[in-house]
């Protein structure tokens, strides 16, 4: 069976729709430009709720959503920690929404939670030193402060930027001046 030309073409065109509004989707969901937060959470949804997108992009889409909506104070925090688990969920090694997610969970005050995932965090960039300053800066809030310790001088090792290098030297000697009493 022939099929006419311009009816290959329509057909090709409408297949290509979809793909061409999910990228868009990824593409406005993973922007770092300036766009505002409910263009930003509409991108992400439509990437989410299009079933089209590759396991990682569905994983990033569901942890910058998660993200963005944080930014509202009067968001729904078990949905934006049920994204942020989703986005864990499906990839596994998704560092930005483990240390994300601990941040929620220090919020709450789930200390050991937190901590747990700044850890597995630590595990997937362990160059990264801002994940040990947060994981220092939880670690203090649980009053370990020989943890706190360690992770701030670990911090320091992996040659954060001049200023904030001071900022955790100053950290790092108060704590230190506190556990001496």
């Amino acid at each position: 069976m022939r099929f006419p030309m311009k009816t290959l073409a329509a057909a090709l065109l409408l297949l290509a729709l979809p793909a061409a509004a999910h990228a868009g989707g990824i593409e406005d969901c993973r922007s770092k430009e300036q766009i505002s937060n409910e263009t930003r959470l509409k991108a992400c949804s439509a990437v989410i709720d299009g079933k089209q997108a590759s396991t990682a992009d569905t994983a990033y889409a569901y942890y910058k959503r998660a993200m963005t909506a944080s930014a509202n104070p009067n968001a729904d925090q078990a949905m934006i920690m049920a994204d942020v688990s989703k986005a864990i969920e499906l990839d596994p090694k998704l560092m930005e929404a483990y240390a994300f997610r601990a941040l929620g969970y220090n919020r709450a005050m789930q200390y050991d939670k937190a901590i747990a995932d700044l850890t597995t965090a630590i595990g997937i960039a362990p160059d990264r030193w801002g994940l040990y300053l947060l994981r220092a800066m939880v670690e203090a809030q649980k009053n370990d402060t020989k943890a706190a310790i360690a992770d701030l001088e670990a911090a320091l090792a992996r040659n954060p930027p001049a200023s904030s290098a001071e900022s955790i030297r100053l950290r790092l000697a108060k704590l230190k001046q506190g556990a001496a009493k």
